[in-house]
C-alpha cells in the first residue's frame, strides 16, 4: 500500500509540475502575441512604438523626496548623512473644544 502512495504521490507532482509548465509558457506567449500586436499595430498606423516611463520617473522623485531631509519616514534625512535636520516651524492656536453632546461622555 506504501509503494501505491508513492507512486501515486510522483504522478500528481508530475502532473502539476507539467500543467504549471504549460500554463507559464501560455502566458508567456499571450503577453508576446499581445506585445506583437501593439507593435504592428502602431507600425500600421505610421506612429513610432514608445515605450513609457513616466510612472518610473514619478517614483524615482518620489523616493529621492523621501530620503532628502525634512519630510519623508526619516525626518532629518538618512542615517549618517552627517546633515542637520531641517524642520519646520508651525504657529497653531490652542483652544479647547467645548462638549457639546452629552451622550457621548461615557
Amino acid at each position: 500500500m506504501n509503494a501505491l502512495s508513492t507512486l501515486f504521490s510522483i504522478a500528481a507532482r508530475l502532473v502539476l509540475a507539467v500543467a504549471s509548465l504549460v500554463l507559464f509558457l501560455v502566458v508567456l506567449a499571450a503577453g508576446l502575441v499581445i506585445f506583437g500586436g501593439v507593435l504592428l499595430w502602431s507600425l500600421i498606423r505610421g506612429r513610432r512604438p514608445t515605450l513609457h516611463t513616466a510612472a518610473f520617473q514619478r517614483a524615482a522623485q518620489f523616493r529621492a523626496q523621501a530620503f532628502r531631509g525634512g519630510r519623508g519616514p526619516f525626518p532629518g534625512g538618512m542615517a549618517g548623512t552627517g546633515r542637520a535636520p531641517q524642520g519646520e516651524v508651525i504657529d497653531a492656536e490652542v483652544r479647547e473644544v467645548p462638549h457639546s453632546d452629552p451622550r457621548l461622555e461615557r
